[in-house]
């Protein structure tokens, strides 16, 4: 498939997918005090669910540390530019300076950009799975690490968490437990074809069929009028670093190797991806500004709309 056509494709059906969302909400049918119910069903259910699935039946390449790399760097560079800008060219708060951090860093890998890729690349599967890896070691660990402790160092919070319990929230997360044991499960050979196996993986995809879904169904219940006066420059700022720069990033490194393959171009668009709903939550947590957080993952959330598809005719 074209790959601007894919992404345009996706994104006519994501935003399809957002305006039932709207209605549905309208209606009374849901309603936004749900989203907790639902974004916890995601992130402790269904992407497990699709992480392990992929991972555990396909070969997975030392080749993706390098993917994750490539997201880790762009995000490093976009991390100290976004301090930099926050603190001496905005002069934000300290709150509002760990939330613009986070929110022009750390992409919705997760929650966009997995389901991004299944649709974009016709259920490729390898695809799928090299994108689970790459968005684990190169965005979902990361987050799960630095999140806490730029919400905590620039917010006003006095939880101090010990550093037992950092690591059980990295590494203790249904989304790392999956990745861990697909991973286990490909390397230890198990099969994966036996009566009882092969329908245990068939109810996970059927499982993983309703990701995308469910991510439209948390970005329409999280949606708000985003109140523009005194914070446009700031939300512009988050958006270009984290849909244009990064992504740029990622691009100059491939662009130096001289390498492009379909793995490339979904390292990109996953490097393309708005910003992270788990900015909101460790603002909220920590103290740092959890309203201007949700507004940066938001109005990126809107903006991605039209840069990832005019992303895709560079990549």
């Amino acid at each position: 498939m074209n790959l601007f056509h894919g992404a345009s494709s996706f994104i006519v059906l994501f935003l399809s997918l957002i305006l039932v969302v709207l209605l549905l909400r309208n209606w009374n049918v849901i309603e936004a005090e749900q989203n907790p119910m639902f974004s916890k069903l995601l992130t402790s259910f269904v992407l497990p669910a699709f992480i392990f699935s992929q991972v555990a039946t396909l070969q997975v390449k030392y080749s993706y540390l390098f993917f994750g790399a490539a997201i880790l760097i762009s995000e490093f560079i976009t991390g100290i530019l976004s301090w930099a800008t926050g603190k001496w060219v905005l002069r934000l708060d300290r709150p509002s300076t760990g939330a613009f951090i986070l929110g022009s860093t750390f992409g919705s890998v997760s929650q966009v950009g997995n389901a991004f890729l299944k649709v974009v690349f016709d259920n490729n599967a390898a695809v799928s799975a090299m994108g689970v890896v790459t968005g684990q070691f190169g965005v979902g660990l990361p987050v799960n690490i630095v999140g806490p402790v730029v919400a905590k160092s620039f917010g006003d919070s006095e939880n101090k968490n010990s550093a037992f319990s950092l690591l059980k929230s990295i590494f203790m997360n249904p989304p790392t437990i999956a990745l861990i044991l697909g991973i286990l499960w490909n390397q230890l050979n198990i099969p994966a074809d036996g009566f009882i196996v092969k329908i245990l993986f068939e109810g996970l995809n059927i499982v993983s069929s309703s990701m995308t879904f469910l991510v439209a169904v948390i970005i329409g219940l999280s949606l708000r009028p985003i109140q523009m006066k005194g914070v446009w420059t700031v939300l512009i700022l988050a958006a270009f670093f984290q849909l244009v720069l990064q992504p740029f990033i990622t691009y100059g490194i491939f662009s130096v190797l001289g390498e492009q393959n379909e793995h490339h171009q979904a390292t990109l668009f996953l490097s393309a991806m708005p910003a992270t709903p788990l900015a909101v939550v460790f603002c909220a947590r920590y103290g740092a500004n959890s309203q201007l957080a949700s507004q940066i993952v938001i109005f990126t959330c809107i903006l991605s709309l039209i840069s990832i598809p005019i992303a895709s005719l560079f990549i």
